[in-house]
Parts: C-alpha cells; structure tokens; sequence
C-alpha cells in the first residue's frame, strides 16, 4: 500500500475535488489495483489517470466531480 494522498477540495465547494488531488488520487488507486492485480479496477483508473494528467497547453481543472473516485476515496480515508 503507498501513502494515501491528501484531499483537497475546491474553494467554495463541499464535494469534488481539485485537478492536482484528483490526478493524485487516480494514479494511487491505479497502483493500489495493480499491486493487487485487478486489471478492471487498474483499467479503470488507468483512463481516468490518462484523462486527468498535466499536459503542455491544458490547464489543471479547478474541480473534479467523479463519483467513482469519491467513493474510492471514503473507503482509503473513513469519511
């Protein structure tokens, strides 16, 4: 298991998160499931990581709202 990273929600909002902790949190659970060998799972997180990641010319989405990753993310934190 790696280090859970953190969340960080945008300003003003109480769900989604921001560009920077989305891409984050996709590229752990993508490890996560393939540490564990799920390659639906690593798939999956392997589209949204691919979605998500810097590129030259793109700027970083102020907020992110995926409920698939929100509640991966209530499992990893307890919320």
């Amino acid at each position: 298991m790696s280090k859970v990273p953190y969340v960080e929600r945008p300003y003003g909002y109480t769900t989604g998160l921001t560009g920077e902790c989305a891409y984050l949190w996709a590229l752990f659970l993508m490890n996560e499931a393939d540490m564990v060998d799920d390659t639906f799972a690593y798939a999956k997180w392997k589209t949204m990581v691919d979605d998500l990641a810097p590129k030259a010319n793109k700027p970083v989405p102020a907020a992110i709202h995926y409920s698939d990753l929100e509640d991966a993310i209530a499992k990893y934190t307890n919320a």
